[in-house]
């Protein structure tokens, strides 16, 4: 009988395994371990029959039959193969199950310990599809602690995601590819199987039965792949990333995800921004559909993923279309060399064995737990993807915090420019409201009205106004003095006003910028919000045309009530010292004349000499009550002066006083509050951020101690 050469679809290996005949199956028993026994034992879909010189004739193509027989006895000796193991594992398997044990009470703490962390660092809900939500990784937790407490006979099958990145990655040509049997008599598992999406939207599971059938998005069917390994294999297929919110979850159960993406329709910075959440996890395997993607590109996309903080486990470059080809065109002729020839040409060329074998490393089938019961891997499997689920859940949560900080400095940023624009406001009216006003030129220019009004009042006409005098100066310091400043300031009020508008505006602008929806993360403060609103309906808010001028009109008062009122009394001093004078001096001239006393010569003094001395004690009363009189007046003036001096800085300080109670009150409330909570974020971050590199470490330990 000629050797038989056996193409393994079921492992997808890309190598053909020479099989023995049935004369040296003594041997065959011998060394079980080999690729064909386990070849058989894992139900092998594919027989080709080949001559060794590797012409294939109809005649042996007539003996396929006698092929699948020999494949079932096959079977047989892989099953009488496999008891010869049951003894020398069942030592090891003990110890691993005492290791899971203990690793299960660890990962189940922990799981504990994070979830009670999560509702710190993330919200409650999210507009990302709920990647970073509390509650879905909470419930995703929750799940993954069930599933690890609960019997294993709960969960027999490990589960495999696939999805695609798009509509043309091939996630649907994959999958048929792979459960596709070319050499079933069953008409409906190929019918069923190749339409299994035309009732369906969402996702599909796909289990291992005896029978074929499509009930409510789970499809059964008899595909030997899913029992390739030593445990089934339970598929759920996803035809497209989606922004249903019931399809997160149901992407992070898989114990493996398969994300199959088409370069030509997906760039690599897009597949970054829709799917970093899934390439940062390690049990992802990224499949590139292109046809023609080498070595050299894989490197390169694998550095590019690296540099944007994603680093999936694995990285293939697989032809779906291609093997579904291969297979639909063995499927179409079985019996027809051509065909053959063409499936292990394209079969190969696809390079969807290496699929297989990646699938089985990181559902930890290596060398090492070839002995291991099919329970014990499981229990395994269980474990590793409660780690991973641990893992993505810290880093969503590291995601979440990072925003909050970017959220935290972009309210300190807009705070710093409200007071970049208060600032800016106050500097520039300084120099448009003072400098431009003419405070100095007014006040000099009233001082010189002033200056030629107390002129014009000399001493002889001052005595016959005298008690005109404080009406007479208040009546031209209120028409004259800084009058013209008083209408400029007016002026620069109403241009103020309109400052305070668009500061008041653009303070909103930046709490509705901080809110938006658009600018990822955002602030909100409902109640600073608020009490920007009654800041900008107080009494107090609006300006008024007096606001800048009551230092003027509170100068000009003091003038009047206290300058002016001293003037007034000075000149009223002097006229009485003068005229009290010269009725003084007239006494004493009467006196020396006529009045007895020592000083008296004989029975009076000389007329001449009483008059003289009567006129110099007159003279001397008005030259005092003339000089009392200038000196009040220059008095007068330096007092005006000096009130002036004051104006000056009264019109600084209620500039300064309007623009932080009226012109910036909002924005510097604004500002003042954006940086109080933000402060208060970042206190709150900062123990987050502690507690958050405690757990990763934690975790990290506990994967580091977890047994392979």
């Amino acid at each position: 009988m000629h050797p038989y050469v056996i193409q393994s679809h079921a492992h997808l290996t890309s190598a053909p395994i020479t099989l023995c005949t049935a004369s040296t199956s003594a041997t065959c028993r011998r060394s079980c371990s080999m690729p064909s026994c386990l070849a058989a034992r894992h139900h092998i879909l594919r027989t080709i029959l080949a001559l060794r010189n590797l012409s294939i004739e109809h005649s042996v193509l007539r003996d396929a039959k006698q092929s699948r027989s020999f494949v079932t006895g096959r079977r047989r000796n892989a099953s009488s193969c496999t008891r010869e193991y049951s003894s020398s594992a069942q030592t090891f398997n003990d110890s691993l199950e005492k290791k899971a044990s203990s690793s299960k009470h660890d990962v189940s703490a922990m799981l504990h310990r994070i979830s009670a962390f999560l509702p710190r660092a993330l919200s409650g809900s999210t507009t990302d599809g709920g990647i970073r939500s509390s509650q879905l990784w909470s419930e995703l937790l929750s799940e993954v602690d069930t599933d690890l407490c609960s019997p294993l006979e709960a969960h027999l099958s490990a589960r495999v995601v696939v999805c695609g990145a798009d509509q043309w990655a091939g996630s649907h040509e994959l999958i048929t590819a792979l459960l596709e049997n070319p050499f079933t008599t069953d008409e409906a598992y190929s019918d069923i199987l190749r339409n299994r999406w035309k009732n369906q939207s969402t996702y599909l599971t796909i289990d291992h039965r005896s029978s074929t059938s499509l009930i409510n998005r789970t499809l059964t069917i008899p595909a030997p792949w899913l029992q390739q390994y030593p445990f089934p294999i339970q598929l759920t297929e996803i035809p497209t990333l989606s922004s249903d919110p019931s399809l997160p979850k149901i992407l992070f159960k898989g114990d493996v995800l398969i994300l199959l993406c088409n370069p030509l329709t997906t760039p690599l910075p897009t597949l970054i921004s829709n799917a970093q959440h899934i390439l940062q996890r390690p049990n992802t395997i990224l499949v590139l559909t292109a046809s023609n993607t080498s070595r050299h590109a894989i490197d390169y996309i694998s550095k590019q993923l690296a540099a944007a903080n994603c680093t999936p486990g694995k990285i293939l470059a697989v032809d779906p279309i291609r093997a579904l080809e291969a297979v639909s065109a063995l499927k179409s002729d079985p019996s027809s060399p051509a065909a053959i020839q063409r499936y292990q040409d394209d079969f190969m060329g696809s390079r969807i064995s290496l699929l297989g074998d990646v699938l089985a490393g990181m559902l930890g089938l290596n060398d090492s737990s070839r002995t291991a019961s099919s329970s014990s891997l499981l229990s395994a499997i269980r474990t590793r993807s409660a780690v991973i689920q641990m893992q993505s859940a810290l880093y969503a949560s590291a995601l979440s915090v990072s925003q909050a900080r970017v959220s935290t400095d972009r309210v300190f940023t807009g705070a710093s420019e409200l007071q970049s624009q208060v600032e800016e406001v106050r500097a520039r009216a300084d120099r448009e409201v003072l400098l431009e006003s003419g405070i100095d030129k007014a006040l000099l220019c009233g001082l010189k009205e002033m200056k030629a009004l107390l002129e014009s009042l000399t001493w002889l006409k001052m005595i016959w106004r005298v008690d005109e005098i404080d009406s007479l100066v208040s009546s031209v310091l209120d028409r004259r003095w800084c009058r013209e400043l008083e209408n400029q300031l007016i002026l620069q009020t109403g241009r103020l006003a309109s400052t305070q508008a668009s500061l008041t505006s653009s303070t909103f602008s930046q709490l509705a910028k901080l809110a938006s929806p658009n600018s990822s993360p955002t602030f909100r403060s409902p109640i600073l919000d608020n009490h920007l609103r009654q800041l900008t309906h107080s009494p107090t808010y609006a300006l008024t045309p007096d606001a800048l001028t009551r230092p003027i009109q509170a100068r000009r008062s003091q003038l009047t009530k206290h300058t002016t009122t001293r003037l007034h009394r000075d000149a009223q001093n002097a006229v009485l010292g003068a005229f009290g004078g010269m009725f003084g001096g007239a006494g004493v001239g009467w006196w020396l004349a006529f009045g007895e006393s020592a000083l008296s010569v004989g029975a009076g003094s000389e007329a001449g000499t009483a008059l003289g001395a009567g006129a110099l004690v007159a003279v001397a009363s008005i030259r005092w009550a003339v000089g009392k009189w200038e000196r009040a007046k220059r008095k007068w003036v330096e007092d005006a002066d000096r009130v002036g001096e004051g104006l000056k800085r009264d019109l600084k300080v209620t500039l300064e006083r309007g623009i932080e109670k009226n012109v910036a009150v909002v924005p510097i409330a604004a500002y003042e509050g954006l940086r109080e909570l933000a402060g208060k974020q970042q206190e709150e971050i900062d123990v987050v951020r502690s507690d958050l590199i405690s757990m990763q470490a934690d975790v990290e330990a506990l994967e580091t101690a977890r047994p392979s």
